[in-house]
């Protein structure tokens, strides 16, 4: 049993060390490929249609559509996407039967923080501290309450007065509206804007030259992110490659975010993230492209190729390819992708630019988001299993599923595994060995946090585009030392969505939604 627990608690450690050693190298590897500011493509270069899928995002509209507008392409062959939803309205209607109790409970808040928190999901966070204290003073609460929450805008009513003006500012970009009334959450909305996109698009557009890609409210990607992506769809004698994906930076405060512990411990998430992106999403892209060029046999191929996950906000898929492999799913949009074009033995790239988004502000949106990642993860495994489409891709496809079945299995019990371990070297009195094991791990910690670190300040540095809401650090080691405490919990933090999920099948509860659902 001692050499059991050993093993376990070891190989834990010394697969950390490898991801990040990784992720060091794949981050060294994206900086090498990335373009001057001042690069022009040379030669065609594809259409490229961003999607902004829309659910109470009234104050965050405006940024990412000017962002995404002011992307550095050629007139005429960027467009955008906007699709609200029938369900934001839906649900603001629904809700007006609890606003009394709404009120009451606002009354009866420990404080104006408090209080903010309790309108989540009812209005932007931006206004939220300010709708509740207004309703705290008012000597008629419940109609105060009310009246405010009716005065605020959808996102419908707010994409129609702002969208014509910000054309007007880029005239070179396709800009569109749609509004998705069906039922359905994020995946329904972005499959009716790729269902017409052909009335969308100039004729001229070829949907094999052609991306689809995806950025959340929050998103504010590098200005030259669409130079790099004509960059990587030219490269080479071959096809356009089916995916290319542009990793996330959460190195950006959202509105919704207080001073705290639980913030520290966000704030070193947001860090961690950097060597996850890194040594596993990059690392992973462009070990396929390794592979592949090595000219393996097929059936080696298909076992040695990782498995790719996408990555939602800035996945860029080819417009055919996304058709033929049925487009975005439930429960989530952008897991089943990477899932399927893995089985599929897709041609793969990653950009070396990055889209800087909100971290999450709470820690149980995190949880929730996780917990919705878990779903997904589950049931993509499912679909791998047994649906015919993805079956007929032989090998491939049974490589993703026990890969992904795997991986999931250890997501869901790993972190009890070395918890287990440790306490049975406690119990066994094998104090020394568990000691060695925990000095070596705070040392690991220390350096990865260390490292995490110094990438963020490299990062945000090199993003161009970057706004007043970008999150440093700390300003160098010294200040940020504070978060580092907070790394040595972050693989609680990961598993708190599988907890969080399970608990919630065993009690019988719907699945919510994560962190864009504001």
């Amino acid at each position: 049993m001692t050499a059991a627990a050993l093993t376990v608690l070891w190989g834990v450690l010394l697969w950390g060390a490898a991801l990040s050693a990784r992720a060091a190298l794949t981050a060294r590897a994206l900086d090498r490929r990335r373009l001057p500011a001042e690069a022009a493509p040379a030669g065609p270069v594809p259409h490229v249609v961003l999607l902004v899928p829309a659910l109470r995002e009234q104050e965050l509209l405006g940024e990412v559509v000017r962002a995404a507008a002011s992307l550095a392409y050629p007139p005429g062959l960027l467009h955008l996407v906007v699709v609200t939803t029938e369900r934001e309205e839906r649900d603001k209607r629904a809700a007006a039967d609890r606003l009394p109790a709404l009120a009451a409970a606002l009354a009866g808040a420990a404080g104006p923080e408090d209080a903010a928190a309790r309108l989540t999901g009812l209005v932007p966070s931006g206004r939220a501290a300010g709708i509740a204290r207004r309703t705290r003073a008012s000597a008629d609460p419940a109609g105060t309450l009310r009246a405010e929450v009716a005065a605020v805008p959808t996102t419908r009513e707010v994409a129609e007065e702002l969208l014509p003006r910000i054309a007007a500012e880029h005239p070179g970009v396709g800009l569109h509206h749609l509004h998705y009334t069906a039922d359905g959450a994020k995946s329904g909305q972005l499959v009716h804007a790729v269902e017409r996109l052909g009335a969308l698009l100039p004729a001229g557009a070829d949907p094999a030259f052609t991306y689809v890609g995806l950025y959340d409210a929050d998103s504010q990607p590098d200005r030259t992110t669409l130079l790099h992506l004509a960059a990587a769809a030219t490269r080479g004698d071959g096809p356009p490659p089916d995916l290319v994906q542009q990793l996330p930076l959460q190195l950006r405060r959202p509105t919704a975010a207080r001073r705290g512990a639980a913030d520290a411990l966000l704030r070193a998430h947001a860090l961690a993230d950097l060597r996850r992106r890194a040594g596993v999403e990059a690392h992973r892209i462009l070990a396929r492209a390794r592979i592949r060029s090595a000219r393996l046999p097929a059936a080696v191929t298909a076992v040695a190729e990782p498995v790719v996950y996408g990555v939602g906000a800035g996945l860029f898929v080819r417009h055919d390819t996304l058709v033929a492999i049925g487009m975005y799913e439930e429960p989530v949009d952008d897991l089943l992708v990477g899932y399927k074009l893995s089985a599929a033995g897709a041609s793969m790239d990653v950009l070396p630019v990055f889209n800087l988004v909100d971290r999450y502000a709470t820690v149980s949106a995190l949880s929730r988001a996780y917990a919705l990642v878990a779903h997904g993860s589950l049931a993509g495994c499912r679909r791998l299993l047994t649906d015919p489409a993805l079956r007929a891709h032989g090998t491939r496809n049974t490589v993703v599923l026990a890969k992904e079945g795997l991986d999931t299995l250890w997501w869901f019990a790993g972190p009890a595994v070395v918890l287990g371990a440790a306490a049975a070297l406690a119990v066994r009195g094998a104090h020394a060995a568990l000691l060695g094991w925990a000095a070596a791990a705070l040392a690991y910690g220390a350096a990865h946090a260390v490292w995490c670190v110094r990438q963020a300040d490299r990062r945000l540095r090199a993003h161009r585009g970057a706004d007043a809401r970008a999150e440093p650090p700390g300003g160098g080691l010294g200040r940020a030392a504070a978060l580092y405490p907070a790394f040595l919990v972050q693989p609680l933090l990961h598993w708190a969505g599988p907890v969080r999920h399970t608990v919630r099948l065993l009690r019988g509860r719907p699945v919510t939604h994560g962190k864009t659902e504001r």
